[in-house]
């Protein structure tokens, strides 16, 4: 597969990846029950411990190759090895939070490979990496499109993050570990010119997706009747914010600026006051998240969701043995109140959601000193820069690229 000029016709390798992106694609409204089944049969460790055995056989495999037909060094066999361990690593670092995700390595190494192999019908220097890896991240950033079109999916950066990570590192194999002889030279005007015009395309894309607020979809959903099928109000693919506090009170994120927080907690006191109490009980926490979305009602939103942090927090500290994981669950409780008072005060005091008098004091003698409270409410709100400054940073990358590939391009022979 490496080594051989391509014999196939250039547009069966490309079908091979247009079949394995649609593989990916079309499973994505079937992952998430295949996830929980597999983890109600036999634990979310297999999927840790089956990405790792398929990048073993895989390696050995590989090893035992071009150990046959003599092919690489020592220098390529510890290549190979060290990108090995590199994806076990990164897979057992997974294994705490989701361990499924660990299969984004065996989807897009192979998207890797297919890209790398269609490419070497007309690249054959040292571009087609990057090609490949341009490419692969385009099509991890339309799975994550499609995700977000799906019910019960979610858009997401680190995904696409992971998609890259499969991707370089599989060409980084290939280009340090298998040094196919059919790839050699540095990449000349029309190379040059290729890699400017896929990295334009990755940025354009991966801007329109970081343009995509909440705000644009209802437009654009409620003016373009194809369109009326994604939910504007639950299918959030980037949101921008604000940081508020500092190092003293805690950090947290926010849709609506610390004026805006306060004044909604003066003005709907009573009413949000009453909301939050029929939605009292833990089980109708996520009926609650349902029905006032971040985009339907930011201010009820983000308050519930610090009262349930702050709940669940002090709930497992109570129950917990004593130790650091303790403290850490006491000092979570205590900034989300803090939190709270500071911010929707007069909402909590008008609920009856408010700690009775000493409680903080008495949990303050458990938290921890030694660290700055980040708020893990609404994390993923874009708080160092807006909207307008997204908009500029890509169109100007975007412009650099194609003017930057249009004057390689007149140097390009032919």
């Amino acid at each position: 597969m490496f080594e051989p000029p391509p014999r196939k016709r250039e547009f069966l390798s490309w079908a091979y990846v247009a079949l394995w992106s649609g593989l990916i694609f079309v499973t994505v409204p079937f992952v998430r029950e295949g996830v929980d089944y597999v983890r109600s049969r036999w634990g979310g460790e297999t999927f840790t411990y089956g990405v790792t055995a398929v990048v073993i056989l895989v390696s050995a495999v590989a090893v035992a190759l071009l150990l046959k037909r003599r092919r690489s060094s020592a220098a390529g066999y510890a290549w190979l090895l060290g990108i090995a361990g590199l994806v076990i690593y990164l897979t057992f670092g997974l294994r705490a939070g989701s361990p499924e995700e660990a299969v984004h390595y065996l989807q897009y190494g192979m998207l890797s490979l297919l890209l790398y192999r269609a490419f070497t019908h007309r690249v054959r220097d040292y571009s087609i990496y990057a090609a490949a890896t341009i490419a692969g991240t385009v099509v991890g950033m339309i799975d994550e499109t499609v995700q977000w079109l799906t019910p019960g999916r979610h858009f997401g950066v680190r995904d696409i993050w992971l998609n890259f990570t499969a991707v370089v590192l599989v060409q980084a194999a290939l280009a340090a570990g298998v040094r196919p002889k059919i790839i050699s030279g540095w990449p000349d005007g029309a190379s040059l010119r290729r890699l400017c015009r896929l990295g334009a395309l990755a940025v354009a894309y991966l801007g329109l997706c970081y343009l995509n607020t909440p705000d644009r979809i209802a437009w654009y959903t409620a003016r373009i009747p194809p369109l009326e099928f994604i939910d504007a109000n639950r299918s959030v693919m980037v949101e921008y914010g604000y940081l508020h506090g500092d190092a003293a009170t805690g950090l947290f994120r926010s849709r609506l600026t610390a004026e805006e927080l306060r004044r909604s907690a003066r003005d709907r006191a009573a009413e949000g006051a009453r909301i939050l109490d029929r939605y009292r009980a833990r089980e109708q926490y996520l009926e609650f998240l349902d029905i006032y979305t971040p985009v339907t009602d930011p201010f009820l939103h983000e308050a519930m969701v610090h009262l349930y942090s702050r709940d669940v927090n002090l709930e497992r500290a109570r129950d917990a043995e004593p130790g650091d994981m303790r403290r850490r669950q006491f000092t979570n409780a205590y900034w989300e109140n803090r939190i709270l008072e500071d911010y929707f005060g007069e909402l909590l005091h008008a609920s009856s959601n408010a700690w009775p008098a000493g409680l903080e004091t008495e949990i303050s003698q458990n938290i921890q000193t030694d660290r700055i409270f980040e708020s893990r409410v609404s994390e993923y709100l874009i708080t160092a820069y807006n909207r307008q400054q997204a908009f500029w940073f890509f169109l100007g990358a975007v412009i650099g690229l194609l003017l930057l590939g249009s004057w390689f391009g007149r140097r390009a022979p032919g």
